[in-house]
């Protein structure tokens, strides 16, 4: 094992030992799987549900964990095997067939209705055997993940597919070294790499459309249907690009248009559909005597078309229509890997803009997630106590950047930049949205999941952004920083209760406790508000607000526990607005040492409206800067494309003179509006300096 694998290893049983303060070190490696997992973009939403037990003919059963993909139809499952010991052991063959062996009676029982083995009280794996029961009819099919910290022996080759309980199965085994090789990639994620040769005999036809550039190279493909509908099947949801995978996740699951084509009128798809936009990192192809031929893509990724690509799978295992007939045209970006976090998200933009998907479906690629990183990286916070060193909230405009910044570092540089960016201080636009959400109050929303939550989150932002986008400022970052530091240290907090939190539920547990915090302060707080400033001071919670989360978390408990009749879910419930309401009337005491605490509403006020002022001063030299170091020549190419492309207005013609004129310097009002006319002609095809 080489130095940087057992350094990550080490890192990973820290945590899984940390999680539930030792309690439960191979739970809490169940939660850490989940989090890599999801980081590796295999599932999303992950709900810990450790559990072993012993089902009909005393076989033993077992589960971690599980994610519904609401976007494919597949229910992920986790199960782990963790020994934590300083060298990892090697996973054999045998040990992993007994290991998967116990998910598979595990789903045996739940599609059985058999729950007779399961804990009586309210528990995870309890809630995941009844959702399977119900919702049998809509699980496409079951992809089993085996995580560990051991080392995969190397006799274990692919794993063939099964059907448990009717449904197709198919089996990942996800050892310490498979982990780490997906940290430590540049995507932070394994490489999709589409073998097309195996849905299409000799490949896909195809066209090169685009000059021999380094960086960009574009195709024009024609898809079987049937081949996209099982290349839909293996590969499911991981085939979409994020805001593409969101956009569907909400949408209708079958367009009833492409439905009827496919059914009626199949020799009509090509004419009725628009096809998909797809792009890849690399592709290899192959010219033959009757044409090019597109043989695989590495990284594919479906950027427009989603609907259309989940339906034909929908109508091939719902329906049992019959695809031959059915082409799909597919435009096929090939972006180099290098300038694909940069690219891919802009070629999703606009790809999606021609359809009808609102700000807020793109909202990952918003101006707001640029001035929280630069916000992030530019604000230090204070020493923690005991400490001297200032650190940073490091905020992941992009997917990875934190893991990005230390893959190239040295074992020295990383310990020095870990320490200046503690990995607690990491927060991912799905954590801001959870976070932030539970602070306004929505506690329900945020037990959604983190897609459908960052979706309400997004709306949110879009709308405030447009109506006042100083109002995120550096006061505004602060306190995301403080509302971060609760969340986080409620999230250690709440298993060190053992008088009444016995496992399960702590994601629903912080968010409701969280509002129900701010309820009780609005409620008896006498117009005062907590203080976020001494808690971004002193970059930690006061005893006085421990001990009201203590109560508060408690109360929450016994409501998220306690539904109401006829729900006996207890992980739906968390998702109705019914469950905020029952928690907003559970009697809660505000402590007297954190009266004593809190601030005057009217002294915060002040001092936002003070950071408002003070991000004008700070826009309007920003804008004017940029403007000047732009160049006046950069501005006068500018200029003559635009007029020779007819792109501009009287004003803006006028603008951009002013712009390109030297000596000259634009107003702050100027300024905003010439870079603005630059956004728009760079949409617009100018691709200058």
């Amino acid at each position: 094992m080489d130095e940087n694998l057992a350094i990550f290893r080490d890192g990973v049983v820290k945590r899984a030992i940390e999680e539930f303060g030792g309690r439960d070190p191979e739970a809490g490696f169940g939660v850490v799987a989940g989090q890599l997992l999801e980081d590796a973009e295999e599932l999303t939403d992950f709900v810990a549900s450790p559990y072993r037990g012993t089902g009909a003919r005393r076989r033993s059963l077992g589960i971690d964990g599980y994610a519904f993909d609401e976007v494919d139809g597949s229910l992920r499952l986790v199960i782990v095997e963790f020994s934590g010991d300083k060298l990892p052991v090697t996973l054999t063959q045998t040990t992993a067939k007994t290991i998967f062996g116990r998910v598979i009676a595990f789903v045996d029982e739940a599609l059985s209705g058999n729950d007779d083995h399961l804990p009586a009280d309210e528990d995870p794996a309890t809630d995941l055997s009844a959702l399977m029961h119900l919702h049998r009819a809509n699980i496409t099919r079951l992809r089993i993940y085996l995580a560990t910290d051991a080392l995969m022996s190397d006799h274990i080759r692919n794993w063939p597919e099964e059907t448990v309980g009717g449904i197709p199965a198919e089996f990942h085994i996800w050892d310490i070294a498979r982990f780490h090789d997906a940290f430590t990639s540049s995507s932070g994620r394994e490489a999709l790499i589409v073998n097309f040769k195996k849905l299409v005999d000799d490949g896909v036809p195809c066209l090169k459309a685009s000059l021999n550039q380094s960086e960009y190279s574009g195709y024009l493909c024609v898809l079987p249907g049937d081949a996209l509908a099982r290349m839909y099947e293996e590969y499911g949801s991981r085939l979409l690009e994020g805001n593409v995978r969101s956009f569907l996740g909400k949408a209708v699951k079958v367009n009833k248009a492409i439905r009827e084509t496919t059914l009626r009128s199949p020799e009509m798809f090509f004419a009725f559909n628009n096809g998909i936009a797809a792009t890849a990192t690399s592709v290899e192809t192959l010219l033959t005597p009757d044409g090019m031929r597109l043989l695989s893509a590495t990284d594919l990724q479906i950027v427009n078309g989603g609907q259309t690509t989940a339906s034909l799978a929908h109508a091939r295992r719902k329906d049992g229509a019959e695809l031959g007939g059915i082409f799909v045209p597919m435009k096929l970006s090939v972006v180099d890997a290098g300038r694909s976090d940069e690219m891919i998200p802009k070629i999703s933009e606009f790809a999606n803009r021609q359809t009808k998907v609102s700000d807020s479906d793109l909202f990952s690629n918003h101006a707001f997630h640029r001035k929280m990183e630069e916000l992030s990286r530019r604000i230090k916070a204070p020493p923690r106590a005991g400490s001297q060193r200032p650190t940073t909230w490091f905020y992941e405009r992009a997917k990875g950047q934190y893991r990005i910044e230390t893959t190239k570092m040295s074992p020295s540089e990383k310990l020095r930049f870990e320490a200046d960016n503690p990995r607690r201080q990491l927060i991912t636009k799905t954590d801001l949205a959870k976070i932030e959400n539970s602070w306004r109050q929505m506690p329900h929303e945020v037990s959604k999941g983190a897609q459908k939550n960052f979706d309400v989150y997004s709306r949110f932002i879009v709308a405030e952004w447009l109506n006042n986008p100083l109002q995120f400022n550096d006061e505004f970052f602060k306190a995301v920083a403080a509302h971060a530091i609760v969340f986080r240290d409620l999230e250690q907090l709440i298993p060190t209760q053992t008088d009444w939190y016995d496992g399960g539920y702590r994601a629903n547990i912080i968010t409701f406790t969280i509002a129900k915090l701010i309820q009780v302060i609005s409620e008896q707080g006498a117009g005062r508000v907590l203080n976020l400033q001494s808690i971004w001071r002193a970059q930690a919670i006061s005893p006085a607000l421990t001990e009201q989360l203590k109560v508060i978390a408690k109360n929450m408990y016994e409501v998220i526990t306690s539904p109401e009749q006829g729900i006996e879910n207890i992980t739906e419930w968390c998702k109705k607005e019914l469950a905020w309401q029952r928690a907003q009337q559970k009697q809660a005491q505000l402590l007297p040492a954190l009266a004593a605490e809190l601030v005057s509403q009217t002294e915060v006020q002040h001092r936002m409206e003070d950071a408002v002022v003070v991000a004008r001063i700070d826009s309007d030299i920003a804008a004017i800067t940029e403007v000047v170091n732009y160049k006046y020549s950069n501005w006068r190419k500018l200029r003559d494309w635009g007029i020779q492309c007819k792109e501009l207005t009287p004003k803006e013609d006028q603008l951009l003179m002013l712009a390109g004129s030297s000596g000259r310097v634009p107003t702050s009002k100027q300024a905003v509006a010439i870079l603005l006319i630059r956004k728009r002609l760079e949409q617009a095809g100018y691709q200058g300096s």
